[in-house]
């Protein structure tokens, strides 16, 4: 058996690495695997046609850039798909690109099962576009338990499969404290600030959050202050480091190195009292460590009008979506002001049992305990592909 598999960054690498395994226990060797991927997915026996950093660019201008380079990989792309006729071809994320080679390969060879692993968030906002890839995927892996009727809806094969969060590792005691060790910890509260990874998200919350945290210090003199800084973003970020408390822990791998720095990271997110977060999949992250939090999010006012208009769910914290209930506090576009994420902050330090109650019944829902979502995964995939062969 062939497959086809396009990550395109690196979280879709870690995707891929862990279906790799599944599918290779599950068919006992006898696959191969070609397409685009990072260490991850080559580690693991994938023929990457060519290196998947040519694929992570970010941003309108970025993308505007490298526009020809991006067009000739994309062709390139459909040509070796054409050329190799897999069994199956899985994109995985990345919709810019992947839909884009889906399409074409849908109407070049109609007998390639497509697969898209991650659903697009077609629940939150241009829920059209469901019927649109309706015409190019054939099935969807979808990561959180309310995606699946969006396109079944619409014709779309959908199976939920699990979010890889419920297998994470959380940090161990010794790891904890080293840790505490290193910064000179105790037991006094420790606040996490996760202002992002993006420089557009650095520029608009940072000054924000450290105002916020300032203002925080100001009736918990005692709280220690975290800021693990995400790679490539450190010396970016150090600008901001002037509206932020001054003992404030800045993690980097740049400063301390990449073993070093996911340890201290893991171990940071499970011993802090609170969170002020950028909105996105950390909130998922804090929930599995039982870390409360407060969401805050902004951009710029043309996108935010054009979101806004867009926007058809009331909440975008996933945590607040997948339990149905609003106890994760989201100071989002004109609400996004210090004064109101200082409140929202210490209305949540004082009280957070409805948070930990959530996290538990997201994690549940999201399949932890339950068979592995790469496993999981692996096997909704075999079955579509024994299924598309026989219509």
């Amino acid at each position: 058996m062939k497959i086809f598999i396009i990550a395109g960054e690196d979280s879709g690498d870690k995707l891929g690495s862990a279906i790799i395994d599944s599918l290779r226990e599950a068919l006992d060797g006898s696959i191969n695997f070609v397409g685009i991927g990072g260490n991850g997915m080559m580690n693991r026996g994938l023929d990457s046609i060519f290196p998947m950093s040519d694929l992570s660019v970010m941003g309108l201008v970025e993308i505007a850039l490298q526009y020809t380079n991006l067009k000739n990989r994309l062709n390139q792309t459909i040509q070796s798909i054409l050329d190799e006729k897999p069994d199956i071809l899985l994109t995985i994320d990345a919709p810019e690109f992947c839909f884009r080679v889906a399409k074409k390969i849908k109407l070049l060879n109609k007998n390639i099962p497509i697969a898209h692993y991650v659903a697009p968030s077609v629940w939150a906002w241009r829920p059209n576009r469901a019927k649109k890839i309706s015409e190019f995927v054939d099935h969807i892996l979808a990561l959180f338990p309310f995606e699946p009727p969006y396109f079944r809806d619409v014709g779309i094969k959908c199976d939920f499969v699990g979010h890889p969060i419920v297998t994470e590792s959380l940090a161990d005691e010794e790891s904890i404290a080293e840790f505490k060790n290193e910064y000179s910890l105790a037991d006094e509260p420790i606040i996490l600030c996760l202002p992002g990874s993006r420089k557009s998200e650095i520029d608009r919350l940072m000054p924000v959050f450290g105002e916020t945290l300032e203002k925080f210090s100001n009736i918990l003199p005692s709280a220690r202050f975290v800021l693990p800084s995400t790679p490539n973003i450190y010396e970016y970020s150090k600008k901001y480091l002037g509206s932020m408390p001054k003992d404030i822990i800045f993690l980097s791998p740049e400063k301390i190195g990449i073993d070093k720095y996911l340890k201290f990271k893991k171990a940071s997110f499970k011993i802090s009292s609170l969170a002020l977060a950028a909105s996105g999949t950390v909130s998922l992250e804090l929930a599995a460590n039982n870390t409360p939090m407060v969401i805050g999010y902004d951009m710029g006012f043309l996108s935010r009008q054009i979101i806004g208009l867009m926007l058809k769910t009331e909440t975008v914290n996933l945590v607040n979506l997948i339990t149905g209930n609003r106890n994760i506090p989201e100071c989002l576009g004109a609400n996004f002001k210090s004064e109101n994420l200082f409140l929202e902050m210490v209305r949540v330090y004082s009280n957070n049992q409805n948070q930990i109650k959530d996290f538990r019944t997201t994690m549940d829902l999201l399949g932890q305990n339950n068979e592995p979502p790469n496993d999981r995964a692996a096997k909704s995939l075999l079955k579509f592909c024994r299924n598309f062969k026989m219509v």
